[in-house]
């Protein structure tokens, strides 16, 4: 364990976060260019509007049960070989993508990209936690950010590229060579950061309960708007989604070493910081599910061409994300972040401005406020919970940001076809044919819906946000 220590203490903790980086770099940038080809996907395959969505939420959905549980193995194993079998999964997995022949094919290569995806992302904080000091790791994640929100901004124009002139089977094969130069770099760069944890026993059916009552949720949410909300089935898996959260709780309190470590929800900067990030993601997911159907299937442009007006959002991530995690570092998260969801809400009020004839221009300053607030809210709230808690908990608290993130996101794109349904009246998303004046008009009501009906999830993240304690008087004796 020594030896281990001391290897830690040598790494160059900027290396170290280049090699993290590197690996969720894959992840993200997958995300991205996923987005921008699901129009195609959508029009090859002949997908349904539900269809469509789970091949978004299968991915995510398998990351919110799995990434709590590789948090917890990573504290007790070792980050390391997690980190590195995580990437080799995910490249090995959008190659099972890319030669899909149904969607029926494609959900599922998305659930094993989602296996590798959770050994990834459920390290990466922890290990940059570890290796930076208090005082830096501000600092650490804004760069962080900026390498990660440098694969967004990557994945719409490359993804537009590659779907235009290679069909959107490219999309996942680009994943290969990042995931190949990701596992040689990280497996000379990291150090074992392996932690004084005993042996403990994994959670495997608190995992299983908390996928399966997710996925009943999300698929009475995607499958209402298709069939109807009062349809038996549907009624089925809203109910039995609740009815399984409320035993997943009674399991976790009686658990020994419980996949949500209920200790952790006693710290308040830990709790709210949590529920602000839900209510961000779950905004950022509903808006990037929509705009690149609005681009290419109403304003009728090429992927190549949608992906070059997608750009300025993960742009602004970009340049925001480092400030942001900087003035965290000097005044504190609170400030910072509550100003980034304010900027959040008025960025949804802008979107749900635009019309049909909108100019460019005017469209996308509207998309850069609305990127301009998660900027400055994202690397101060992840701060903020990562350092709420004692050193030998982050890999568990990292998995339980993981868990809420990509819940965030799956439910997310399932509200944003939800909310679709309910303002335009209709659950037909444009594949880029031709489309009728009315036709055109019933989607700008249903985006537009979607933009006003996520402002309140940003007011309560704001309440939350600015309720936290201050990131300097946190106890870590707590955790």
């Amino acid at each position: 364990m020594s030896a281990a220590r001391s290897a830690e203490e040598q790494a160059n903790p900027y290396l170290v976060l280049l090699a993290v980086a590197s690996g969720l770099f894959m992840v993200v940038i997958d995300v991205t260019i996923l987005n921008i080809a699901l129009p195609s996907i959508s029009r090859d395959m002949g997908a349904s509007m539900a269809q469509v969505e789970w091949s978004v939420i299968a991915y995510t959905l398998t990351l919110t049960g799995l990434v709590p549980i590789f948090g917890r193995i990573s504290d007790i194993l070792g980050r390391k070989k997690l980190f590195l079998s995580g990437v080799s999964i995910f490249a090995l997995a959008s190659l099972f993508c890319a030669y899909s022949q149904s969607m029926e094919g494609l959900i599922l290569g998305r659930i094993f990209q989602g296996v590798g995806g959770s050994m990834i992302t459920s390290n990466t904080l922890a290990i940059i936690t570890d290796t930076f000091p208090e005082g830096k790791r501000g600092l650490a994640m804004g760069l962080q950010a900026i390498l990660v929100s440098g694969g967004a901004a990557i994945g719409p124009s490359l993804g537009g590229f590659l779907v235009t002139n290679y069909e959107w089977h490219s999309v996942f094969l680009i994943n290969v060579p990042i995931g190949f130069v990701s596992v040689i770099f990280a497996a000379f760069v990291l150090p074992p950061l392996k932690t004084h944890r005993r042996q403990e026993p994994v959670d495997w059916a608190g995992a299983g309960t908390l996928l399966v009552g997710s996925g009943f949720l999300l698929l009475g949410m995607t499958l209402g708007p298709q069939v109807g909300w009062t349809e038996p089935e549907v009624l089925a898996c809203l109910l039995g989604g609740v009815l399984l959260y409320a035993i997943l709780y009674q399991m976790e309190i009686r658990h020994s070493h419980p996949l949500i470590d209920m200790s952790l929800f006693r710290i308040r900067g830990f709790v709210f910081g949590q529920i602000a990030g839900v209510c961000a993601t779950i905004s950022l997911a509903a808006m990037t599910f929509i705009f690149p159907w609005y681009w290419q299937g109403l304003r009728g442009l090429s992927a190549q061409e949608a992906g070059i007006l997608i750009l300025p959002l993960p742009l602004t991530l970009m340049v925001l994300s480092p400030l942001s995690g900087r003035l965290s570092d000097r005044f504190g998260p609170r400030g910072v972040a509550s100003a980034g969801l304010i900027l959040l809400m008025l960025g949804e009020w802008a979107i749900a401005g635009i019309h049909l004839d909108m100019v460019y221009i005017d469209v996308i300053w509207r998309i850069v406020l609305f990127g301009a607030g998660l900027g400055l809210f994202l690397a101060p709230n992840n701060n903020a919970i990562m350092s709420s808690v004692s050193a030998h908990r982050r890999g568990v608290a990292a998995g339980l940001l993981g868990l809420f993130r990509y819940t965030g996101q799956s439910m997310g794109v399932a509200f944003s076809g939800v909310l679709f349904h309910a303002f335009s009246g209709h659950s037909h998303l444009p594949d880029g044919s031709l489309l009728t004046r009315h036709q055109a008009e019933l989607f700008m009501l249903g985006m537009q819906g979607v933009a006003l009906a996520i402002i309140p999830l940003g007011l309560l993240g704001l309440i939350f946000s600015w309720r936290r304690v201050q990131a300097r008087s946190l106890g870590h004796g707590h955790a």
